[in-house]
């Protein structure tokens, strides 16, 4: 869990610093995506819905980072 944790995380940082709101809710839906596919594969891990929400928590969190990041360096 921790390492989803951790490329959910970085994964949010690079988005943040790229791109701006739509793509937070394009990569929730990849990531909702993602879920349900690794739980229908009947890989070890299921991710189930407190897992998922930690994750998107995750994700919510390093793209307001990322963002924050991109905005640092655009001051005059």
């Amino acid at each position: 869990m921790l390492l989803s944790v951790i490329a959910v995380a970085a994964a949010g940082v690079l988005v943040g610093l790229r791109f701006k709101a739509p793509a937070l809710i394009a990569t929730t839906a990849v990531l909702l995506a993602g879920s349900l596919v690794w739980n229908g594969l009947g890989f070890p891990g299921h991710v189930t819905i407190s897992r998922f929400l930690i994750l998107v928590f995750a994700l919510a969190c390093a793209y307001v980072v990322g963002l924050l990041l991109s905005t640092r360096g655009r001051r005059p």
